[in-house]
C-alpha cells in the first residue's frame, strides 16, 4: 500500500473521490472482490494487466477496501503508471 494510500485509509478527505489501482493476489477471488468494490460504492474503470484493476470510489471507502482479502497491491492511479487510455495500459502502442 502507498503512503498516499495509507493517508486517505487513515484521514479521508470528505466529499473527495479516489482513483486506485489494485492488484489482487493470485488466489483472490476477483468476482467476490468486484462485488465488494459495488457495496463500498466504488466503479471499475478498467481491467489492467497482472490481474489489476482501476477503480475509484470515495475516500471514505479507502480503509474499507484495505480491509478486504486478497489484495497484493494497493496504489494510487498516477503511482503505478496506469494513467491515460486504459487501451494503451492493456495491448501497448499500436
Amino acid at each position: 500500500m502507498s503512503h498516499p494510500v495509507r493517508e486517505m485509509r487513515d484521514d479521508p478527505a470528505s466529499g473527495e473521490r479516489a482513483t486506485l489501482v489494485v492488484e489482487l493476489a493470485p488466489d483472490a477471488d476477483a468476482d467476490a472482490f468486484l462485488e465488494a468494490v459495488e457495496r463500498l460504492g466504488g466503479t471499475v474503470e478498467a481491467e489492467l494487466r497482472f490481474d489489476a484493476v482501476r477503480l475509484t470510489l470515495a475516500e471514505e471507502a479507502v480503509a474499507d477496501l484495505c480491509a478486504l482479502s486478497g489484495l497484493a497491491v494497493v496504489e494510487t492511479d498516477n503511482a503505478v503508471g496506469y494513467g491515460g487510455d486504459a487501451g494503451e495500459d492493456v495491448d501497448g502502442p499500436g
